[in-house]
């Protein structure tokens, strides 16, 4: 299977908000930590609200998930530059690593934030876009996190197996 043009979009997406967030990491670790694990209880929270905010309010999909997905992040944003002012601190030389792990992470969760509001967007009035999420391999590991489910499946059997 070969990339399509949204696979390029979003490798893109997801490797500037990585390399940015890692950058920063290697100056401020905490900051980065604080910042992903927040940016990710945000991209959560957005998708659990989405249905109940939907009933409450009657406003369209899309618009919910991401303005509710954007209000969060800068909230998560800022509650992690508050938290860092007061709970600072550094890993040393193992900051590159878990600094490029957090990175990641970060990258992933605000990818598929950004995917599942264009996909719940455009997909319905545009069948190329709905194609070409369909036959896209990133934009299925940004919705259903497939990567990472096998990192942990040979985690848990590496675990398992005492290797």
């Amino acid at each position: 299977m070969s990339f399509n043009w949204l696979d390029y979009v979003l490798i893109g997406l997801v490797a500037t908000v990585t390399a940015i967030q890692f950058l920063r990491s290697t100056k401020d670790f905490s900051r980065v930590l604080y910042e992903t694990l927040f940016i990710v209880g945000a991209v959560t929270a957005a998708s659990l609200l989405l249905r109940p905010l939907g009933n409450l309010t009657g406003l369209p999909a899309p618009l919910l998930l991401g303005g509710a997905g954007v209000t969060l992040v800068v909230v998560g944003m800022i509650l992690a530059a508050v938290l860092d002012r007061f709970v600072s601190f550094g890993l040393g030389i193992f900051s590159y690593v878990f600094g490029l792990v957090f990175a990641v992470a970060c990258g992933y969760a605000l990818g598929h934030l950004a995917l599942r509001t264009a996909n719940l967007a455009v997909s319905p009035h545009n069948p190329a876009f709905a194609s070409a999420v369909r036959h896209s391999l990133m934009a299925r590991d940004l919705l259903y996190f497939k990567t990472v489910t096998e990192i942990l499946v040979f985690l848990r059997f590496v675990r398992w197996k005492g290797v």
